[in-house]
């Protein structure tokens, strides 16, 4: 058994109480579990992103040989992201994804009635603009897409001024065991486009990262505040593409 003060006992006993924390958090859910003071959690966050990479890691592991074995890849249309310059494809993977899909998924779970309101008018905004495209006025009436952005933009301006204060509700904390989970669910889903293969269920086990970020991630966004949630995510995109990145180049000679 490693001493508390040890060089390597004192790293494995952090991780552990980190994981801990987690896992109890997942287990039972709850939209107030903000952490307590300031100085800690930026290290708070490292040993979680830290956790978050290993978890990762083993899962990879396990992936590696079925990816081989079922010929599991990367969709055309992830083929195609890097085929773009480099300086783009970090652009999108490392700032512009993260930030979008936090928003979307996790920004407002913490279920403070501003949030849920800012949240409200993106999937309005969202609802409202696939309704254009698919009418065929979004590009041939760009009054009917300024009119839907305007009123979208009033509601929740209005919406911000009388909830702005207001505690999260009632009906929110009873559900949010559920909306935790969906949230995790949802997102490791709709990355399973980011694979292709010849059968189809060999695809699905490779979400499985990106429901573990939706878990951690999520666990971060209630735990230490919107900017923990959004960190990790970019810099685990930043990990996750840099050794790809690197083949390709080498293999284009790039560098």
């Amino acid at each position: 058994m490693f001493e508390p003060n040890s060089t390597i006992g004192w790293p494995i006993g952090r991780l552990r109480s980190t994981a801990r924390d987690l896992i109890a958090f997942v287990r039972a859910p709850t939209p107030d579990a903000r952490a307590t003071g300031q100085d800690r959690r930026a290290a708070d966050v490292a040993w979680l992103f830290l956790l978050n990479c290993l978890v990762v890691l083993a899962i990879a592991m396990v992936l590696f040989p079925i990816m081989i074995a079922f010929g599991v890849e990367m969709s055309n249309d992830m083929s195609a992201l890097f085929n773009l310059p480099f300086w783009q494809v970090m652009l999108i993977v490392v700032l512009v994804g993260p930030v979008t899909e936090e928003l979307i998924f996790r920004a407002w779970i913490v279920g403070t009635a501003r949030w849920l309101v800012l949240f409200a008018g993106l999937v309005a905004w969202m609802g409202g603009s696939y309704l254009l495209t698919e009418l065929g006025l979004m590009a041939s009436e760009q009054s009917a897409a300024i009119a839907l952005i305007a009123i979208i933009l009033v509601a929740t301006l209005i919406g911000l001024i009388r909830f702005w204060k207001s505690s999260v509700p009632d009906w929110y904390v009873r559900i949010f065991p559920l909306i935790f989970w969906a949230q995790a669910l949802l997102f490791g889903f709709v990355h399973v486009f980011n694979y292709a293969g010849d059968n189809p269920l060999a695809v699905l086990p490779f979400v499985l990262p990106q429901m573990v970020g939706g878990l951690i991630w999520g666990y971060a966004r209630v735990r230490y505040g919107w900017w923990s949630n959004i960190i990790m995510h970019m810099a685990y995109n930043f990990l996750a593409i840099s050794g790809l990145l690197y083949m390709l180049l080498a293999g284009k000679g790039g560098i």
